[in-house]
């Protein structure tokens, strides 16, 4: 490392003596270099001198210094390299390519581990601090492509944040923060907020980028229309960046005068700083700042000719700037398109793998599950075993108690089985209608993705732009779809866990006669999606007076929907029963003479007098909310009733029931403090009423 200190205070030497010598002695000792570290350090030192005076020769630079510090494991070098190549990626409006920079490098410089692998890192400084200095700088440089891509409270979010983690770091300056914020809100046209940041960066009294802060200052002051202040801010600006031979700064400055002469009607002075604007341009190779390009050179030179009445100079560089304002646009279009769809993926990447990082969860608790299964099926061999052998004494009493244990371990194992092949049917159950949401919406999503691709396909005079924003706030709303009823099945699952456990939710403010309505219609789909579909006729009695009901509204869904889903199987049984009777009906072998005809009529119409039906009804009664299902399926016979809120109490055959839903629907009713009653009646069919507390409910 000692060679690398004794370069650093060579080269802070060399600049201080001579800035045209400075470029000169660093290639000359690169063409010298023998091992990478140096090597490295003179491409960073190359990169950065060129930064505002080559763009081409920076990036140059900065790519060889990348490629040294990839191949020795420099990994916070990595990243701070990327930092510099996305600025000046930034610069050119390559917006995509410059987020990709700065997402990479973000993933390097948040490591801990990295904190060590770098060159650049100063003698004796704290590893953390240096690490986050980097992490700052791309904060910061973030914030430039945010803002140059007209997201530009986002980008004042990441200036700050540039802010907050250089309290962490290594001791510096603060004032490129607070003058990009400054810039920022100076785009929005907040010019008070514009000039206390940048006022806060000047008070600090930095050079470097000080001739930016000069010039946004004169801009402050010259949309207040205050001309002088403005041209002398100007002015400033144009003196210090030819100290410091910088030439965006000096070309920034420049600008600024061109443009203030220009409103003087001053035509000597407008032209003269309008051609030192341009011929800036040209040399550095690149934009200086956000939205200054050789486009507005031309359109301040042609504006300068028309002063002075020169019309063939006017029509000249008026062609050139409207021809290279055009290209500019295109340029940008088509790198914000790239952009777009950089972020757009990026989105999709993090979500697959926050969907994989889930399904390790899940294999790790299934693990678990099955390793602790296994445990307590040994740990219940050994204890059999050795309760075997110790009845020894009594070969009668141990063979019966042998049988008896045998008996009643199959028993238990069978139970074990059946509820939990019960319990997972019931859960893909509950959560296929959510299921089927997130897959229809992703499917429209898609498509509308390439209805964007066919309109972005089409030149700019033809595409509609309007047709596209619609489409993508469309996108954007089907997305937060997915993510709710992505959400609602993951909430149901939870509750399933908490019902097994005994655990509540969080009770929130809830739309009880929306809620209603949402579920009890999802039921019904389901229900016409399922395997016997049956039409309903659905009456809704809710009482429009009703306030938001503090609900966990994730278990409140299923009390509706398990509701729904045993009134339409109750209606369902009724109706295969009346289509059992018509059938009789038809297969009856013979009838008294003058009868056939009666009776055929008399199945067909009582087929057709019976029609499934459900009414649920809202109100308040005697103090407390009321909220019933009334069906007209066939009824609950009395010796059950008590028996049908138990868990794993099914009347199906087979598998076609858990047993869970009635008994996970009491147990929800119970943890709002409410109470489910049932009546019913034989061949009338039945109902089932939830009374919660009016304390609770209403506004």
């Amino acid at each position: 490392m000692k060679i690398l200190f004794i370069i650093s205070a060579f080269l802070f030497s060399m600049s201080a003596y001579a800035q045209s010598t400075y470029p000169d002695s660093l290639l000359s000792i690169l063409k010298k270099a023998e091992n990478d570290s140096v090597r490295y350090i003179i491409n960073f030192e190359l990169g950065e001198y060129y930064a505002n005076r080559d763009r081409r020769k920076s990036i140059q630079f900065d790519s060889a210094a990348l490629e040294i510090a990839r191949k020795n494991n420099k990994l916070l070098d990595v990243a701070r390299n990327l930092n510099l190549i996305g600025f000046l990626l930034n610069r050119d409006n390559k917006y995509g390519e410059a987020f990709k920079c700065y997402r990479d490098g973000f993933v390097l410089a948040e490591d801990p581990a990295n904190e060590t692998l770098s060159w650049l890192r100063p003698k004796n400084a704290n590893p953390y601090q240096y690490r986050m200095e980097v992490l700052a700088g791309l904060h910061h440089n973030l914030g430039h492509v945010l803002r140059s891509t007209g997201n530009e409270m986002e980008a004042i979010y990441h200036f700050k944040e540039c802010l907050k983690y250089l309290e962490m770091a290594l001791p510096t300056s603060y004032n490129s923060a607070n003058m990009n914020i400054g810039a920022t809100f100076l785009d929005l046209n907040q010019l008070d907020s514009a000039f206390h940041y940048t006022k806060k960066a000047l008070d600090e009294n930095v050079l470097i980028y000080k001739g930016f802060m000069l010039k946004y200052m004169g801009d402050i002051f010259y949309r207040q229309a205050q001309y002088d202040s403005a041209f002398h801010y100007y002015h400033q600006s144009l003196l210090l960046a030819a100290e410091l031979k910088d030439i965006s700064q000096e070309i920034t400055s420049q600008y600024g005068l061109a443009q203030w002469h220009l409103a003087k009607m001053d035509k000597d002075s407008s032209l003269f700083y309008s051609t030192k604007f341009l011929n800036g341009i040209k040399k550095l190779q690149g934009n200086p700042l956000k939205d200054i390009n050789i486009s507005n050179a031309y359109q301040l030179i042609y504006q300068s000719y028309q002063l002075r009445s020169e019309n063939d100079s006017t029509m000249k560089y008026l062609e050139l700037s409207f021809t290279t304002r055009d290209s500019i646009s295109q340029a940008r279009i088509a790198a914000l398109t790239q952009y777009l769809n950089i972020t757009f993926a990026e989105q999709l990447r993090l979500e697959e793998l926050e969907k994989e990082k889930l399904l390790t969860q899940n294999r790790i608790r299934v693990y678990s599950l099955f390793t602790g299964l296994v445990f307590i099926l040994i740990v219940a061999i050994i204890f059999y075993r050795n309760a075997n052998q110790k009845q020894k004494a009594n070969l009668i009493l141990e063979n019966t108690l042998s049988e008896l244990k045998a008996t009643q371990a199959q028993l238990v194992q069978q139970e074990k089985l059946a509820s939990l092949g019960q319990l997972t049917a019931g859960i893909a159950h509950e959560i296929k209608n959510p299921l089927n949401f997130v897959n229809n919406f992703s499917e429209v999503s898609m498509e509308m993705i390439e209805e964007i691709k066919e309109e972005r396909a089409k030149s700019q005079e033809t595409r509609d732009e309007t047709l596209v924003d619609e489409i993508m706030e469309d996108i954007q709303s089907n997305l937060g779809k997915i993510h709710e009823h992505g959400s609602r099945a993951n909430g149901i699952v939870t509750s399933m866990l908490q019902h097994s456990r005994g655990g509540s939710g969080k009770k929130e403010p809830t739309d009880l006669n929306a809620l209603i309505k949402e579920y009890v219609n999802l039921s019904f789909h389901g229900m016409r999606a399922g395997k016997n579909p049956i039409d309903v006729d659905i009456e809704l009695d809710l009482d429009p007076e009703f306030g938001d009901v503090p609900l966990i509204k994730e278990d409140f869904t299923r009390v509706v929907i398990n509701l729904c889903n045993n009134a339409f199987d109750a209606c369902a049984e009724r109706s295969r029963s009346a289509m059992r009777e018509k059938t009789k009906m038809y297969n009856v072998p013979s009838l008294p003479a003058g009868k056939a005809g009666t009776m055929y009529q008399e199945g067909v119409h009582s087929e057709e007098k019976y029609l499934p039906k459900l009414k649920v009804t809202t109100m308040l009664e005697n103090g407390r909310v009321r909220i019933a299902f009334e069906d007209n399926g066939p009824g609950i016979p009395d010796e059950i009733k008590d028996k049908i809120l138990q868990p794993f109490f099914t009347t199906k055959k087979g598998t076609e029931g858990t047993g869970l839903g009635l008994s996970i629907t009491h147990d929800i009713v119970k943890a709002h403090g409410g109470e489910l009653r049932i009546e019913s009646t034989i061949g009338k069919g039945s109902e089932f009423v939830i009374q919660l507390p009016s304390s609770q409910t209403f506004k």
